[in-house]
């Protein structure tokens, strides 16, 4: 087969067989990258067509490249390949421009790196990569130095995919989307063409063949962190735009929770005058059930915050629907520096993520939550604890959620982390058997 195609190919033999596989090991390596893009219909049918239509198309730039002979039309071989690249991700991939951008150089560069690693170390070795692949120098390799050849550069394009590939996807903001066009510009520009003209001329020299590798395989490790650093900053921006998106959501609930807990108390003092004019007209059982339900919707909280005392009734009411046992001693005179919205927004997600973890019980003597507000020194602490099923996972200081869909939930717990990091405080998670402990300590101006 090999004699087949080198007869075929005569004078092009080489070449040929350098800018092809040039052009399949850069679109695997660009492949692995894109495990989250939008797949175009007819995916398979669309990726036999564009591999094919780039072999051809590298068949004749190897033709070109060989009669021409010259170092710019190497360097415009090297380009049109990338060109090629690009168009097989447009054409087998439906996503926006700065998802294909950064799969295209991530891809870029971890095919450089894997390219350049294994002559590195047969430089290093003292064996020319020029006339060989064989770490022996054998200017014929034995199959399994074929093997190992491939064995190599494919393990490590593995490698660098697992431990660089996106595992959230970019936002669609004008910053990021500058970010990606810079960092494609500046992988093409130095890691393909400066690498594409030095190698004409690393061959002079074993030291400056050894120089231009080590600079290849360093500048595509750092496009690699830098495309790690978009999507975390990416991410870390979108996760922003969540929370404040909630918090505008709480601020209309709570306006709507304050303005319906007027109403309760208005009511609950009619029902009093009320409930005293026919008390006499009802069993002591029916005045008993009225009495303890106008004295429960209006035991109001006082905890020297309004905001507060809002809240907690508020949660109160639902524990109360939900048979569970809220219990809470709260000091909210030191709350002032958190405005109504983020009071709201804490303490609503504190005892929201409790009731929904006892909720989940089934023996009611557990279904308790605790909640207590003091301040100790120069810190405001709010410690809450419950009972829950006892699997817990915790990762980067937040509970994993159990909830499939794991991108739309675990605000709640990350919202109050949020608040507390604004103002230099700490949240703290824990669990001791089936007991659930947050703790949110804020530190405070010294009087």
């Amino acid at each position: 087969m090999i004699d087949f195609l080198v007869g075929l190919l005569g004078n092009y033999t080489f070449e040929s067989f350098s800018l092809i596989l040039t052009f399949l090991e850069g679109q695997l390596c660009i492949s692995m990258f894109c495990p989250r893009l939008r797949k175009r219909s007819f995916f398979a049918l669309r990726i036999v067509i564009a591999l094919l239509e780039g072999i051809i198309l590298c068949y004749l730039l190897a033709i070109w490249n060989t009669e021409a002979g010259s170092l710019p039309v190497r360097v415009i071989c090297y380009l049109v390949i990338i060109l090629i690249n690009l168009g097989f991700l447009a054409f087998c991939w439906d996503d926006s421009p700065e998802q294909l951008l950064m799969a295209f150089s991530s891809g870029t560069a971890a095919y450089q790196i894997g390219n350049k690693l294994f002559p590195l170390i047969q430089n290093l070795l003292g064996v020319n990569d020029r006339t060989t692949i064989s770490l022996s120098g054998n200017l014929v390799p034995a199959g399994w130095e074929w093997l190992l050849f491939f064995a190599f550069r494919f393990g490590v394009y593995y490698l660098l995919a697992f431990l660089f590939h996106p595992r959230s996807r970019l936002s669609s903001d004008s910053r990021t989307r500058w970010n990606t066009v810079a960092l494609s510009a500046i992988t093409v520009s130095i890691v393909t063409v400066l690498v594409c003209i030095a190698r004409v001329y690393e061959g002079e020299s074993m030291t400056l063949n050894i120089v231009v590798k080590v600079f290849a395989i360093a500048f595509s490790l750092v496009v690699l962190l830098l495309s790690r650093g978009i999507f975390t900053r990416s991410e870390h921006e979108e996760q922003i735009n969540v929370l404040n998106q909630l918090m505008k959501q709480e601020k209309t609930q709570f306006e709507n929770v304050k303005a319906h807990m007027d109403v309760i108390n208005m009511k609950c003092h009619d029902l009093k005058h009320i409930l005293g004019k026919i008390e006499g007209k009802l069993t002591e059982g029916e005045a008993d059930s009225l009495r303890e339900a106008i004295e429960f919707y209006d035991s109001n909280i006082k905890t020297g915050n309004e905001v507060l005392d809002v809240v907690l009734c508020e949660k109160a009411m639902t524990c109360q629907k939900n048979g569970i046992a809220f219990s809470c001693m709260a000091d909210g005179r030191n709350l002032d520096f958190l405005t109504p919205v983020q009071i709201y927004s804490l303490f609503g997600n504190i005892i929201d993520n409790a009731v929904e973890a006892v909720s989940k019980l089934t023996d009611k003597t557990r279904k308790v939550i605790s909640l207590t507000v003091t301040r100790e020194g120069d810190s405001l602490v709010i410690e809450e604890s419950n009972y829950f099923d006892g699997q817990l996972k915790i990762s980067d200081g937040l509970p994993e959620t159990g909830k499939a869909d794991s991108s739309r939930h675990g605000y709640g717990t990350r919202s109050i982390q949020y608040i507390a990091q604004q103002y230099s405080g700490t949240m703290d998670i824990s669990a001791q058997g089936e007991m659930f402990f947050l703790n949110v300590v804020f530190p405070l101006k010294k009087e």
